[in-house]
């Protein structure tokens, strides 16, 4: 693939560059369909770009179906029939599903790179809304939650620390938080929940591998077992291109 320099003065945004660069050498065949692209670090370095730029160049074309993402081996020419691709992350309307059921329910491989976890006293907001006394341990668990290796929320939990006294922050690398719940007897069974739009901020940008002020929606919940008690409250960022919110309204 030949590289010409960037026209760093255009009005073209860089990663629209580098999207043209690479489908260019797709159309031309330099890159039949199944072959693997050069690695990302090959690429940054080919073009001089940052990493973020890239990512944003090769979801674009991930989103027309012309490259997909295969976790832990690289880009591929050809759309992504059996991963995300460009069909953007949805829960079912009037389901309550959490984000490792939603992955598996897609097929893809759902992991989290762990952020925070401490246990530290409840605000008095806090203690209204998860229904402890001021004060009272609260589970701060904060990850960056992904399908097949692509960054898709960030999610940070507040847990009665009651409810999970034996917690192990490994456990929600690879596992559900909800299924640990499950697991000790709080079993989710109803959820508020709000989405909001907002911009991205520079540690947002840099988590969710987008550019600073694009589009993410913030949903925050607030989730009660089969038994009432209030047992999360949960605030999830997506990137405004990966996910829907679906609702189904009744007369």
């Amino acid at each position: 693939m030949v590289v010409e320099a960037l026209d760093r003065g255009s009005d073209t945004a860089l990663w629209r560059q580098v999207a043209g660069v690479v489908e260019q050498a797709i159309a031309a065949g330099e890159f039949p369909a199944g072959d693997r692209l050069p690695s990302e670090a090959e690429l940054t370095s080919r073009f001089g770009i940052s990493r973020v730029t890239l990512r944003q160049a090769l979801r674009a074309l991930a989103d027309r179906g012309l490259i997909r993402s295969v976790a832990g081996k690289g880009w591929f020419v050809g759309p992504a029939d059996d991963l995300l691709g460009s069909r953007p992350l949805y829960e079912p309307p009037g389901v309550l599903q959490s984000f490792t059921e939603m992955a598996r329910s897609r097929g893809l491989y759902p992991d989290s790179v762990l952020l925070h976890c401490a246990v530290r006293p409840a605000t008095y907001e806090e203690s209204a809304e998860l229904a402890v006394a001021p004060g009272a341990p609260l589970l701060s668990l904060r990850r960056l939650r992904r399908m097949d290796g692509l960054p898709m929320a960030i999610d940070h939990s507040l847990i009665p620390a009651a409810f999970l006294p034996d917690i192990d922050p490994e456990e929600f690398v690879t596992g559900s938080l909800h299924e640990g719940l499950r697991r000790r007897g709080y079993v989710p069974a109803r959820a508020q929940y709000e989405v909001q739009a907002i911009n991205a901020d520079s540690e947002q940008a840099r988590l969710l591998e987008v550019e600073p002020g694009t589009a993410l929606l913030a949903a925050t919940e607030l989730l009660d077992d089969s038994q009432g008690r209030r047992i999360e409250k949960g605030h999830i960022i997506y990137p405004g291109d990966r996910y829907r919110f679906r609702a189904e309204l009744l007369p």
